[in-house]
């Protein structure tokens, strides 16, 4: 029972999987093609096949092209096909070779095979009754301008379309002058500061808490103005050191005496938020901009005066 089981099982695998060679013409003349199909239909997508390689002579048949192999899919079998370019080159009978095919379908292997095709190649009839032409001399003919009008008419049309695009170019060309660069006005040091100000503020830093870069941008514009509008090293001295100098500032030095409270505010503050992690208020947050914002707008360098 179980052989008869398998039996019927390779059976059908047989009957779903079929393989076929195909010409669509059996006689030819000497370099005439005809094409040849090779196809192998399927039962279903999961078998796989191995497709044969065709060698470039066929039993004295020449294989001149090799196309790929597609793939036709159909309701419920799946088409594979290859199609070849075969010609013959001597008169005769010839016989394309049977193609085998291995189907693995289950993990069987099963092979099919295509029958063989008779294929007549001949040779082109000549009427032997008939005296052989003699071959003719060459004929010369006759040069006439006519037959290369086209060619004139372009190239007078080309030279014309140069000659005006070089004129017009002559015509309306323009001597360019180089324009003046305009000149830009130095930033003073209390334009400089009020923009940088402006531009801390809305980078909303310590809005986000990130305090401690807040104030150490906003003693940096601070310190860098009194620097480039006073001349005095504020960079590089202490909190201490640089409100001990404000107050032996005279002349035009004098004016920080003015915003020393304002000076001090800033830098303590500061101090402690960056040195000692205070988290000063809101409301110091905001004090200590209008203080940096009225140290420069009252120490601004007034008209007529000679920055120091």
């Amino acid at each position: 029972m179980l052989f008869l089981s398998l039996g019927s099982a390779i059976q059908m695998q047989a009957q779903q999987a079929m393989a076929a060679a195909k010409v669509d013409a059996k006689t030819i003349t000497i370099g005439d093609q005809i094409k040849l199909w090779l196809e192998v239909k399927l039962g279903s997508a999961n078998d796989k096949v191995v497709w044969p390689v065709i060698a470039d002579s066929l039993n004295g048949l020449e294989v001149v092209e090799k196309g790929k192999i597609d793939t036709i899919v159909g309701k419920d079998t799946f088409l594979l096909r290859q199609r070849l370019l075969v010609t013959g080159f001597d008169s005769g009978q010839y016989y394309i070779p049977s193609v085998n095919f291995q189907i693995v379908s289950g993990g069987q292997i099963s092979r099919l095979t295509t029958d063989s095709i008779a294929i007549n190649v001949s040779t082109i009839a000549v009427d032997t009754t008939k005296a052989f032409k003699p071959i003719k001399e060459i004929v010369e003919v006759p040069f006439s301008i006519w037959d290369y009008w086209q060619i004139f008419v372009a190239a007078i049309l080309l030279i014309a379309f140069g000659i005006f695009i070089w004129i017009y170019f002559i015509k309306n060309k323009k001597t360019n002058i180089p324009e003046k660069a305009a000149k830009v006005a130095p930033e003073k040091a209390h334009e400089k500061a009020l923009r940088l100000l402006q531009e801390l503020r809305q980078k909303h830093l310590w809005e986000d808490g990130r305090i401690k870069e807040y104030y150490s941008e906003l003693t940096d514009i601070t310190r860098t103005y009194l620097e480039e509008r006073f001349d005095i090293a504020a960079l590089e001295q202490t909190t201490d050191e640089l409100l001990a100098l404000l107050k032996k500032q005279n002349d035009a030095r004098s004016e920080l005496r003015k915003v020393r409270p304002e000076l001090k505010m800033i830098l303590r503050t500061a101090d402690l938020a960056k040195f000692a992690k205070a988290n000063p208020l809101p409301d110091e947050h905001t004090a200590c901009m209008a203080a940096a914002i009225i140290v420069v707008e009252r120490t601004q360098v007034k008209a007529g005066e000679v920055p120091s």
